[in-house]
Order: C-alpha cells, then sequence, then structure tokens
C-alpha cells in the first residue's frame, strides 16, 4: 500500500497492519481507514501476486483500473481446499519428516496414516468451529492415538519419531518463520503477536500428544 501511494504522489501515507485489523491513511488531511480482520489464512502465491502488482504500478507498467482489476481477481480466486488433497499433501509432509528424522521403514504408514488423518481433523475443526487452538489439541489427540495404535500392530520402530514426522504438518511453521522476519524488520508487536500464537499453538499441540501419552 505505501509503495502504491508513493508511486501516486502520496508520501506522507501511513499503513498499519497486523493480524487482526489493517488502518491505512493516505495524507495527514484525509480520514483513516480501519479494517477488522475477522478470518484469516496464510496464502503465499496471493502474497507474491499482490506484491508484484505493487511493483508494477511503482514502475508504471500497468495503470490503476488494470491493478485495481488484478487484485479484484486475485481477491476472488479460490486455492484448491478439497481436504482429499490437503489431506495427501500432509501425508507426503509426514513421509518426508520421517526420512528426515531418521525413521524406519515399517513406521511409514502408521505416520503417513497419523499425518494425514490428524491434519484433515484440524482442518475440518477450523472451518466449524472458527476457533484457535483448540482444532490443534484435538488434531494431536488423535495424530497420538493412531500413532501408538499404529505402533503397536507393528513393533520394532519408534515411536518418538512417528509422533514427531505426523504433527509436522499442524506445527505453525510459516508463523514462526513470519514471527522472526518482524523481528529482524523491527516490527514488534507483529512479533510478539505472532510468536505468542505460535508459541500456544505448539503449546497445544504438544498438551495433546501428552495427554495421550499419560493415559496410555
Amino acid at each position: 500500500m505505501t509503495r502504491i501511494a508513493s508511486t501516486l504522489g502520496y508520501n506522507d501515507s501511513n499503513s498499519f497492519v497486523t493480524n487482526t485489523v489493517i488502518q491505512f491513511s493516505l495524507h495527514s488531511e484525509s480520514f483513516p481507514r480501519i479494517f477488522r480482520i475477522k478470518s484469516r489464512d496464510t496464502n503465499l502465491i496471493k502474497i507474491s501476486q499482490a506484491n508484484d502488482i505493487s511493483r508494477q504500478i511503482a514502475k508504471h507498467e500497468i495503470s490503476l483500473d488494470e491493478a485495481k482489476n488484478k487484485l479484484e481477481a486475485i481477491y476472488i480466486a479460490e486455492r484448491d481446499n478439497s481436504l482429499p488433497f490437503k489431506g495427501f499433501a500432509a501425508a507426503m509432509i509426514a513421509m518426508s519428516f520421517l526420512y528426515l528424522q531418521g525413521g524406519r521403514l515399517v513406521d511409514v504408514l502408521t505416520a503417513i496414516i497419523a499425518g494425514s488423518i490428524g491434519y484433515l481433523v484440524v482442518e475440518v475443526l477450523d472451518r466449524r468451529l472458527h476457533a484457535q487452538f483448540i482444532p490443534e489439541f484435538i488434531g494431536s489427540l488423535v495424530i497420538g492415538i493412531i500413532a501408538i495404535i499404529g505402533h503397536s500392530f507393528v513393533p520394532g520402530g519408534n515411536l518418538a519419531t512417528i509422533i514427531i514426522a505426523a504433527v509436522m504438518p499442524i506445527v505453525p511453521g510459516v508463523l514462526i518463520t513470519n514471527a522472526i522476519q518482524d523481528l529482524f524488520g523491527g516490527h514488534m508487536l507483529m512479533f510478539t503477536t505472532k510468536s505468542l500464537e505460535a508459541l500456544v499453538t505448539s503449546f497445544g499441540i504438544g498438551a495433546g500428544v501428552g495427554t495421550i501419552l499419560i493415559l496410555v
């Protein structure tokens, strides 16, 4: 927003963005505009596309009307949110981290099933509840149960490695990375909010797995 405003001659514009609100003022004599963010998601494709449009405006490669149409197209565009696709992707992530953790071949099937089903549980609960941390807690409970059952049917593997690999699809890795980036950029408020959100989410995941291990 600042880059676009500066290109159009508004060098005194101010923007303030957090994960819950967007505030923008074009210049000192204009009224600030505030938008409440009710639901949020991380879509790096849309971020990259919007950033590319702002740079095209700065280089005077496209007009404002063209930029507006492109931004509206990006806003309404939908990515593949089908549960089978996400479940398959989560299974591949779990299998990859099992390999990185030095897991055994007998643990592959258990890690794939636990990672896929656990992520789908988190995704479904997140769509229905619209609540933070609870889906991750319940999803990690499911992952712990499947991991223990699978390990009992196919002994000889490493239960800890299975659980670590299976929870990786629900670990807030992007959130942690963005928090560190905000820290380096001096955005302390965003760093604090994102760090706390990632910390509580990670605590929910650990609490879910720990609860199952204690009960079993």
